[in-house]
C-alpha cells in the first residue's frame, strides 16, 4: 500500500530537517524543496524521502512538490534578509505562491504553515511584517485551501547555529540579554516543533487562528532563568549582563552597515532590534489538542550542548 504523501519546503534547513525525520518516523513518504546548490539535500536522502529541485519561484518545482500530496509543511522561510523587500519576497510572496499553486490542485492538501511569534507584531521588525504577511496570504485562500498557521516561539536544539551564540557566552561566564523590565519569552525545542506539525496532520478541525505554542511552562522564562538553564547545561554559573537599548542600536547599525558592505546580512540589524526589546513574547495558548511536548528548558538545553560539544562548537 502507497504511504501518503507530504511535501516540505525548507527540508535542509535547521527546523525542515527535523520534520522530515518526523514524518518519515510517522509513516509518511515525504517530498522536499531544495534548491540544486543543497549538499544537505544528498546527505537526507532515504527510500522515503524524494528530492525536489528548485525554489520558492520556481512554479514547475512547486507543482511538482505538492502534486498528489495529503499535505503541504511550509516551513522555508528567510531569518535574515538585506531589506525589507527581500524579506516580503521570500516570507510573504514566497508562500502566496506556493499556496496558490497547493489550491489549484484537483484535490487541495492540507497545508501547515510553520510562520513565527513574530507575526502577531508585524510593526516591530520586517521580519515580523513578512511573516504576518504570509499569514495573510494562506488567509486569502480560505475556503479553496484547508490550512493551519503554527507560530512557534524561538526554537532551540541541535543543528542551531543561531542560539549556539547563547551558550557561547555562558561558557565564557556571562550572557549579554537586552535590558527590558519584565520581559519573558516562550521556548521550545526543535522536536517538539515537528511533534506540532504531526498533531496538525491530525486535527479533526481546522482553527481560525493562527496557534501559538512551546514548551508547556507556564508565564515562559525571563533572561535570569534562561542563563540560569544554560549554565546548568554548561556547568557553569554565568553572570547576565543587561545591554541597555542605545548599545543595542549601535549594535543593530554596525551589523547593517556590514551587511550592506559585504551583501551578507545576519540575524541581528537595526531593524531587529524593536523585536529583542519588545517584552511579551509568551505564546498565548503554549498548548492545542494533540500536541504534547517532551522537551524543557533544562534537559533540551542538556540536549543542545551535548550536540555542540561532539561537533567541536562548544566546550562544555
Amino acid at each position: 500500500m502507497a504511504l501518503p504523501v507530504v511535501a516540505v519546503t525548507g527540508a535542509t534547513g535547521f527546523i525542515g530537517r527535523r520534520i522530515v525525520r518526523a514524518l518519515v518516523d510517522y509513516g509518511c513518504d515525504v517530498r522536499a524543496l531544495a534548491r540544486r546548490t543543497s549538499a544537505l539535500a544528498q546527505e537526507e536522502t532515504t527510500d522515503a524521502v524524494t528530492w525536489v529541485i528548485g525554489s520558492l519561484t520556481d512554479e514547475n518545482a512547486l507543482n511538482a512538490l505538492v502534486k498528489d500530496t495529503i499535505a503541504v509543511v511550509h516551513c522555508a522561510g528567510a531569518i535574515k534578509a538585506q531589506n525589507r523587500d527581500a524579506f516580503l519576497a521570500i516570507n510573504g510572496a514566497g508562500t502566496r505562491r506556493l499556496a496558490e499553486i497547493a489550491a489549484a490542485q484537483p484535490v487541495p492538501p492540507r497545508f501547515i504553515l510553520l510562520s513565527s511569534l513574530a507575526a502577531r507584531e508585524p510593526r516591530l521588525s520586517a521580519y515580523a511584517a513578512s511573516k504576518r504577511a504570509g499569514e495573510q496570504a494562506l488567509r486569502g485562500l480560505k475556503g479553496r485551501l484547508p490550512s493551519i498557521i503554527l507560530r512557534p516561539p524561538a526554537v532551540y536544539g541541535p543543528g542551531d547555529l543561531e542560539t549556539l551564540k547563547v551558550f557561547q557566552m555562558a561558557a565564557r561566564g556571562f550572557i549579554a540579554a537586552p535590558m527590558v523590565a519584565g520581559a519573558r519569552a516562550s521556548l521550545v525545542h526543535v522536536d517538539d516543533v515537528a511533534r506540532a506539525v504531526l498533531a496538525a496532520l491530525e486535527l479533526d478541525s481546522l482553527p481560525d487562528q493562527p496557534i501559538e505554542f512551546d514548551d508547556g511552562t507556564p508565564g515562559a522564562y525571563s533572561w535570569a532563568e534562561i542563563a540560569a538553564a544554560a549554565g546548568a547545561a554548561l556547568r557553569t554559573t554565568p553572570r547576565l549582563i543587561p545591554v541597555p537599548a542605545p548599545i543595542l542600536y549601535l549594535a543593530g547599525a554596525l551589523a547593517s552597515l556590514s551587511a550592506a558592505l559585504t551583501h551578507r546580512p545576519g540575524v541581528m540589524s537595526w531593524g531587529k532590534v524593536p523585536e529583542l526589546l519588545h517584552p511579551d513574547w509568551v505564546a498565548a495558548d503554549g498548548l492545542f489538542p494533540g500536541y504534547k511536548p517532551l522537551w524543557d528548558i533544562e534537559k533540551g538545553f542538556k540536549d543542545a550542548v551535548t550536540w555542540y560539544t561532539s561537533r567541536g562548537l562548544l566546550t562544555s
